[in-house]
């Protein structure tokens, strides 16, 4: 598999994992709001906005960024261990906060959550730098 199309199946993962969290956080949202489940809204938005909004943001770029800046693909073996970090993240930040264990799950997934989106910039950056500023740096 090339890295184009192991970039663009990446996208869809990303695209695809958005939209179940998009489904699952309206579900959720429309529970509490309807008392079906006693949750604070809190750890609800945290799971939209990491959860569908960056996932949706991250996945989109990979093919944006790149088309637009007429450059190189990113290594999809990155795309896929940030995709891991940020959903681990999400979903150890939920549980913290629902369940109220602000301790080491929240600190993890605090830091994968970071890691993930630090390794998104790097990416972004490594797609966006001319090829010989790139060569320059190495």
């Amino acid at each position: 598999m090339d890295n184009l199309v192991a970039t663009n199946s990446m996208v869809r993962i990303f695209a695809a994992t958005a939209f179940l969290y998009f489904a699952i956080v309206t579900v959720m949202l429309a529970a509490s709001i309807s008392g079906a489940i006693i949750i604070e809204n809190d750890p609800i938005f945290i799971f939209a906005l990491y959860g569908f909004v960056t996932q949706m943001i991250f996945g989109v770029s990979y093919i944006f960024i790149p088309g637009v800046s007429h450059t190189r693909y990113a290594n999809y073996r990155l795309i896929a261990i940030e995709y891991v970090l940020l959903n681990f993240g999400i979903v150890a930040l939920f549980a913290s906060a629902v369940l109220s264990i602000h301790g080491a799950l929240a600190m993890l997934g605090a830091a994968a959550l970071i890691i993930g989106v630090l390794m998104h910039a790097a990416n972004m950056f490594k797609i966006i730098m001319p090829k010989k500023a790139v060569n320059r740096m190495a």
